[in-house]
């Protein structure tokens, strides 16, 4: 067989086992995720009486980042969560996007300690 097809069907291989592998979400679990993660890294910032607190998660190479806003009854309003994972499409949630929602679902690689590979 020619490199070039044996490369070919490697690169295939593998494509079809991280597509096999995927789990979906929607972005409310990715948050519950980045805030209840041992690893999560969590800063806050208060700017004109207004409390912002930033998350960021790396697990598994993928990368999450979460934004949100701290109300006066002290619970947080997501303004921003992205999800970033190689080989895939960024999936971003932004609270002023109009089409955005929390319940939206997309397709990770493998995030939970259960189906991810070790």
């Amino acid at each position: 067989m020619k490199p070039s097809w044996k490369s070919w069907f490697e690169q295939a291989a593998t494509a079809i086992h991280e597509w096999l592998q995927q789990e979906t979400h929607s972005f409310a679990e990715l948050a519950e995720l980045i805030r209840r993660h041992p690893d999560t890294v969590r800063s806050e910032r208060t700017w004109l009486g207004l409390t912002y607190r930033f998350y960021s998660l790396v697990m598994n190479e993928a990368t999450l980042k979460m934004e949100t806003k701290v109300t006066r009854e002290g619970k947080e309003r997501i303004l921003f969560l992205s999800f970033h994972a190689p080989r895939t499409k960024a999936a971003v949630y932004r609270a002023y996007d109009e089409d955005g929602d929390l319940a939206d679902i997309v397709a990770t690689p493998p995030l939970s300690e259960k189906t991810a590979p070790v």
